[in-house]
């Protein structure tokens, strides 16, 4: 994981040389298409570190390490749980998926400091992966509690994207807010994403994005509302929201572009999981298999991910094609999972080797399927559990074969009934297939790896 590192690259791509600041070197990880920053510590006054996320700390933990005493004070909030590293930066303990008062306490913080810089002062906002649930903040008139409606609403229906089209519009602080917020001090934004982005090129995007500190987008209330109607949980939205929506209460509307663009920002993107994949597949290569790319998926259900790539692999091993044995199938980005009303504990990693166990029980010829969250915290564990073991392990994903299907039987395990209900960590921690981590401070995304064996592997029963 060293190449999806937050610390390591960030301490590459900020050094202090001769009393200058310089923040570059690397123009892949340049966002904003303005090229490297040489800043003159001499004529900058205090220096701040804000934000939040999964990889937060060790991002500003970097920071901390290459500015030392020249670095004045910061805030952020990681995830709860997670070992606190920073000494000179204030640390606030959050809730992931669901944000809570601790959620908002820390981005009152951030808040209070991106208030404090002046003209003169720089201020480093770091956000990842994470950061929609530890950096929530309503603005006057809503609650946490509402705010959590729609989160759960997300969880519900398997679509992280709620959250961003619905928060946007009600959040005091993301679609930019935060960095308006720093005006006239100078910001330098490191995003940590599963996602790659696009170099701006020197244009601000037309599009929003819910990294907090991403430029506001066009101003669209008025047709995001009649989109989000039409929508099948339009109708379990807080009362409140649908009626500011219905309204199209000028009060929720994204900051306009033309006010972003005086404030002085910059955009770096340090990581992003493009790296990890490419890692993989060396990594792959180093032990005698092609290391073949398939892409990245975004929001595709983990039950669909299996379908695809255990497909995939047995016709590699039937047919050699698309690929010849031995290959090492290798994909990223981050699968999702409707759990409606199921009570169970898991997480889309998780879900995806079970149902990829099921499909090579027909295919007992050595393929192994491996898949894991990069930040180490596959779905919430026992969060939504009552009556769970304090301290029960949130996985990172876990690892089967065509064996798993008849050692679940073995267990008295019926797979098939515990996927449905979306109970993967039980049944992986019986079969001693799971994989733990603990919190990595990485957020690469979903990381996919089905290894197909050379065909003098393969079983008769696929002839």
């Amino acid at each position: 994981m060293t190449a999806v590192d937050p610390y390591l690259n960030t301490r590459r791509l900020v050094r202090v040389e001769k009393g200058k600041l310089i923040i570059g070197g690397y123009s892949e990880m340049d966002l904003s298409g303005y090229g490297d920053e040489v800043i003159d510590l001499s004529r900058v006054g205090d220096i701040y570190v804000i934000g939040a996320g999964k990889t937060v700390q060790r991002k500003a933990k970097a920071l901390e390490d290459g500015l030392g005493d020249r670095l004045t004070a910061g805030a952020v909030t990681i995830k709860k749980g997670e070992e606190i590293l920073l000494k000179r930066i204030g640390v606030t303990e959050g809730a992931h998926p669901l944000p809570d008062e601790k959620s908002l306490e820390g981005a009152r913080k951030i808040v209070e400091i991106a208030r404090r810089a002046k003209e003169g002062d720089l201020v480093f906002v770091l956000f990842s992966s994470g950061a929609s649930s530890l950096f929530a903040l309503p603005p006057d008139g809503y609650s946490l509690e509402e705010m959590r409606a729609v989160y759960r609403l997300a969880i519900q229906y398997g679509d992280q994207g709620i959250i961003w089209r619905v928060m946007k519009y009600f959040s005091a602080v993301n679609s930019g807010r935060i960095v308006m917020m720093i005006h006239p001090a100078r910001a330098v934004n490191f995003l940590m994403s599963i996602r790659g982005y696009e170099p701006w090129r020197g244009r601000i995007p037309m599009e929003g994005d819910w990294i907090p500190s991403w430029p506001p987008g066009l101003q669209r209330l008025a047709e995001a509302a009649e989109e989000m109607k039409a929508e099948p949980w339009w109708g379990e939205l807080p009362p409140a929201m649908r009626a500011a929506l219905d309204r199209r209460d000028p009060e929720c509307e994204v900051p306009s572009q033309e006010g972003f663009r005086r404030v002085q920002s910059s955009y770096w993107q340090p990581v992003d999981n493009r790296r990890m994949l490419e890692a993989a597949k060396a990594k792959a290569e180093e032990y005698g298999f092609h290391g073949a790319i398939l892409g990245n998926w975004w929001m595709a259900q983990s039950l669909d991910a299996a379908e695809i790539m255990t497909g995939i692999a047995r016709d590699c091993l039937r047919y050699g094609t698309p690929f010849p044995p031995p290959v090492a199938l290798i994909s990223g980005g981050e699968m999702t999972v409707p759990v409606g009303k199921a009570k169970g504990i898991g997480g889309r990693n998780q879900e995806f080797v079970l149902s990829a166990a099921v499909r090579l029980a027909e295919v007992p010829a050595g393929i192994v399927v491996g898949s894991m969250d990069s930040d180490g915290t596959d779905g919430p564990g026992f969060q939504f559990a009552p009556g769970a073991a304090s301290g029960f392990p949130t996985l990172a994903g876990g690892i089967v074969d065509g064996n798993t299907l008849a050692a679940a039987r073995d267990e008295g395990i019926d797979l098939q009934a515990e996927l449905k209900n979306h109970n993967s960590t039980p049944v992986l921690a019986k079969l001693k297939s799971g994989i733990y981590t603990g919190n990595t401070g990485i957020v690469g995304g979903d990381l996919r790896v089905v290894l197909v064996p050379e065909k003098k592997h393969r079983a008769e029963s696929i002839e």
